[in-house]
């Protein structure tokens, strides 16, 4: 079974990114001889499991079959892409950032997340996996009673459930950087476990804790998948991560 794929393409590069007075979406960023976007849109060309590409944003890559005009902010951005998919049963949403991506990281993840039959599907990715293949790139991980994980920048997920539930995830992700308020949302008790967790007891806090608390908010089956895959996970949000990308690509 083959997947639409939609890349959120619409983030301005940082102003250190790029060349005095230069203003492009970081997608547009050039690394070696193809952008970022570029780089991305390669991986999902080869994969098995990708159909047609949208990209939103203001930007261009040989191989998309379609490109959105972005609105204003993130969720916008992934409702205009997931409507461009039109009628399908599930659909890619990854982001523009994520240039190191292989073609098998995205069948691995595709295959797995349809095997769950979860409504909505996210990948976490091992610590230890991150550091043995990319040390010089750094990321935020989570302690768990499975393992040290940090989060990938992929989603797999319904159309209809990511329409349903528009108006949540826009509240979570700005909530994203205020901790009391995500706490209303989620329910202190998971944060409070989640923070035992970090500190003192990594036991206290487990991903089907998590996922049994999303899908409850959401209303549908959220599944966390486990990938072997860093390259799903190496955003470059910075310029120390576009330096070390270009040592590794170039």
């Amino acid at each position: 079974m083959q997947v639409d794929a939609v890349i959120l393409a619409g983030a301005p590069a940082d102003p250190d990114m790029v060349q005095p007075g230069q203003v492009i979406s970081r997608a547009m960023i050039q690394i070696g001889q193809k952008t970022m976007l570029q780089w991305i849109v390669d991986a999902l060309k080869s994969s098995k499991t990708i159909g047609r590409i949208v990209a939103v944003g203001d930007v261009s890559a040989d191989g998309l079959d379609e490109v959105v005009k972005p609105g204003i902010g993130f969720i916008e951005n992934i409702m205009l892409g997931v409507r461009a998919c039109g009628d399908v049963d599930q659909v890619l949403v990854l982001t523009s950032d994520i240039p190191l991506l292989t073609p098998e990281a995205v069948d691995d993840f595709v295959t797995a997340s349809l095997e769950t039959g979860a409504d909505m599907c996210y990948p976490i990715i091992p610590k230890q996996v991150c550091l043995e293949k990319y040390p010089t790139m750094k990321r935020t991980c989570l302690k768990t009673a499975q393992g040290e994980f940090t989060g990938g920048n992929m989603v797999l997920a319904s159309p209809e459930f990511l329409k349903r539930n528009e108006t949540q995830i826009a509240g979570a992700y700005a909530a994203r950087k205020k901790p009391l308020k995500l706490a209303s949302m989620i329910g202190f008790g998971t944060v409070i476990r989640m923070l035992i967790g970090q500190v003192l007891f990594p036991s206290a806090f487990s991903v089907p804790l998590l996922e049994k608390t999303l899908s409850g908010i959401l209303g549908g089956s959220v599944s966390a998948v486990v990938s072997q895959y860093p390259e799903i996970g190496e955003d470059v949000d910075k310029i120390s991560d576009l330096e070390a990308v270009r040592k590794i690509l170039v």
